[in-house]
């Protein structure tokens, strides 16, 4: 039996990740005159992600968040993320859960849309939107979506939900 666990808090934003390069050539996707890479470009489909458990895990994190909207342009305006508040949470009690995309030329739809207790683990449901079309953003970042949770201290399965 599927028991829902409450989300107490939500967060969205855009994050640095590993593959924060400008990528021009994902762009040939939409565009034939672009050439595209010639090496695979599965990657900036990749997904990571996390459960936080700690404040230096949390602090890590928080890093990879971008402090303004845009890159490559003089005096960008600053992210309104809600994370960059720095919002204190109570780690003995709280963790924070995590999915994070990056596909460099597209905001991806993704949520964290539920999150339940299943046997001894919990199960977070996730849903991954497909690349859309291209809209003005800051290429080099993706995006992450996050939700505070009572604490938990068993195995937790990152779930992507098919609705």
């Amino acid at each position: 039996m599927n028991t829902n666990v409450d989300i107490l808090e939500r967060f969205k934003g855009l994050c640095k990740t590993a593959y924060s390069n400008p990528h021009v050539g994902g762009l040939s996707r939409r565009f034939n005159f672009i050439r595209s890479p010639a090496v695979d470009d599965t990657i900036r489909f990749a997904k990571e992600e996390y459960v936080i458990r700690d404040e230096q895990q949390f602090l890590s994190f928080f890093a990879r968040i971008p402090k303004t909207v845009a890159v490559f342009m003089p005096s960008p305006p600053p992210s309104k993320d809600p994370l960059l508040r720095h919002p204190k949470i109570d780690f003995e009690n709280h963790m924070v859960l995590v999915i994070v995309s990056h596909e460099p030329n597209c905001f991806i739809d993704l949520e964290i849309v539920g999150v339940q207790l299943a046997g001894k683990a919990m199960q977070v449901l996730c849903r991954y939107g497909e690349p859309g079309p291209i809209v003005p953003k800051a290429i080099s970042h993706g995006a992450y979506s996050a939700v505070l949770v009572n604490r938990f201290d068993g195995d937790v399965v990152f779930i992507r939900n098919s609705d």
